[in-house]
């Protein structure tokens, strides 16, 4: 186990805003948006969804965007939005944190140097074990709003924390009120290996043409084509397709994998 990862936990959370919701695990079916024949049959739609957190905001948020401001709800008016400091967290911050940090408790809102992109903290910190980043990236095959989009980043957590965990969106409802409610996610978030996004990992193979290869020319071999006619459709009767096939497969495979550990 990693000093300081409880469990040989890969991401470790804390929670340290009163308002702030614990992370939840990513849903399979979408929070039911799913169709229920994809839910059933389209594993690779399951496994997208069902990857990783998601992060909520950690209060009701209302924004508006004029096209060049963007102004928050302040309970009895609309200010200009540029950082906005919880008071619950600002007295619980000041009464645990080491003195030279005093005073500066996390913003939970606050403006960028671009117009229109504001960034949300969601009232967490968030570490990962060596090796391991974390992608912040919009909810997975969910439509979130019209009105706002969330961009996506890796962040480094391994050395780079505890780090408040937030997302940046772009406004793009403009004279409007943006509602971004607590009790919904606002994002979702996934470990990635650093390994997996390096440039070494980047390179690639390509074939070419449908001829029979031969040594590194050429298209398809014969694993090739026998691979291929297994995960294509066929209307011949000779060779029937099993819909839901991959992802029974699928379930098996990880049956095995967690029975060999």
């Amino acid at each position: 186990m990693q000093p300081g990862f409880e469990n040989s936990s890969v991401v470790t959370f804390h929670k340290i805003s009163p308002g702030a919701i614990s992370p939840m695990h990513a849903d399979k079916s979408a929070l039911g948006s799913m169709p229920a024949a994809a839910h059933q049959f389209c594993e690779a739609l399951r496994a997208a969804s069902s990857f990783g957190w998601y992060i909520f905001p950690p209060c009701d948020i209302r924004l508006r965007w004029d096209g060049a401001q963007a102004f928050f709800d302040a309970g009895d008016e609309w200010l200009p939005l540029t950082s906005v400091v919880d008071p619950e967290l600002s007295s619980y911050w000041d009464e645990h944190c080491p003195e030279d940090m005093k005073g500066g408790a996390p913003p939970y809102l606050s403006t960028l140097f671009v117009p229109g992109v504001v960034q949300i903290w969601s009232g967490l910190l968030v570490s990962t074990a060596p090796d391991w980043s974390v992608l912040v990236r919009p909810l997975a095959n969910l439509v979130q709003s019209r009105a706002y989009s969330c961009y996506e980043g890796i962040v480094e957590a391994d050395w780079f924390k505890p780090m408040p965990l937030f997302i940046n969106i772009r406004l793009s409802a403009t004279d409007t009120v943006i509602e971004i409610p607590r009790g919904r996610p606002l994002f979702q978030l996934q470990p990635v290996h650093r390994a997996s996004y390096t440039t070494a990992m980047s390179s690639f193979v390509e074939h070419e043409g449908l001829q029979p290869r031969e040594g590194n020319s050429g298209g398809m071999s014969p694993d090739d084509w026998a691979g291929l006619g297994s995960t294509i459709r066929s209307v011949s009767p000779s060779r029937p397709h099993d819909v839901g096939r991959y992802g029974a497969e699928v379930r098996k495979r990880a049956k095995r994998i967690v029975g060999s550990d």
